[in-house]
């Protein structure tokens, strides 16, 4: 194949204007920022709903003792859920456990007590 068999360039015309000339140096001075990294914070990891759930109803168990129950069946399900989630709340979920547990523990003594002074 011989030079004029080649097809042309269509650059051949264009001026070499030598290399890439990459990104601006550093400008400092008034109001300079330096770049910002290809990555930033970490984002927050969620709370789980089912946690801040059983804290309230823990916290909130004299109530008829309905929340007292409510704070540990939602604290059981939410330990499970972040188990498989990974997400944060998991000492809500102990705290809506134990606290629904106190109050329990609490009207079963006063019942005991209660009951056992009627028997006197």
């Amino acid at each position: 194949m011989s030079e004029s068999d080649r097809p042309q360039d269509p650059w051949a015309s264009v001026p070499n204007q030598g290399a890439y000339p990459g990104p601006v140096g550093p400008q400092q001075g008034y109001g300079y920022q330096p770049p910002m990294p290809y990555y930033y914070a970490p984002l927050a990891r969620r709370t789980n709903g089912l946690s801040i759930a059983a804290l309230v109803c823990g916290i909130c168990g004299f109530i008829y003792l309905v929340p007292a129950i409510l704070g540990i069946i939602f604290g059981i399900v939410s330990l499970n859920q972040i188990k498989r989630d990974g997400t944060e709340g998991k000492g809500m979920a102990i705290a809506g456990i134990v606290t629904g547990a106190i109050w329990l523990a609490l009207v079963v003594v006063i019942i005991v007590l209660i009951a056992a002074s009627n028997n006197s």
